[in-house]
């Protein structure tokens, strides 16, 4: 059995939420797609994912939104929030930080950035927790 860190992402377009998902299994990682916001809180709390990809434009909860509830949360603060978007003004930027983000990467972005990225985020130490960050593969 091969443990493959899930990653929730949070993207309401289709074809972009698709070719992440294609990239993050290739990859090695176990994506699981959240279509709005609140899907992706919803797969957050239950699945106790070890990285968040979080569009900030989406049905429901903004990402924004998305982010504050989850920082605020002793279930799912210690979990790191890269907010991928096309909002990349340095305000929105200061402003994704200001919710908790531990990245943002404006779009349209390159693939092998975004996994070097995602490896950085992954790589750092986090506080203790009792959650499992990896999906078991059978």
């Amino acid at each position: 059995m091969k443990e493959r860190p899930l990653i929730v992402v949070a993207e309401d377009e289709s074809d972009a939420a698709q070719l992440l998902d294609f990239h993050l299994r290739r990859s090695g990682y176990a994506p699981v797609l959240a279509a709005d916001g609140l899907a992706a809180l919803n797969e957050a709390f239950a699945r106790k994912p070890a990285l968040i990809l979080l569009d900030l434009m989406m049905p429901k909860l903004d990402g924004f939104q998305v982010c504050r509830m989850l920082k605020s949360s002793p279930i799912t603060q210690h979990i790191p929030v890269m907010m991928i978007t096309a909002m990349g003004t340095p305000e929105d930027k200061l402003r994704g930080f200001g919710h908790g983000a531990d990245d943002y990467v404006t779009k349209p972005f390159a693939i092998p950035e975004l996994l070097a990225r995602i490896q950085s985020l992954l790589a750092r130490p986090r506080p203790f927790s009792h959650h499992d960050y990896s999906h078991t593969e059978r």
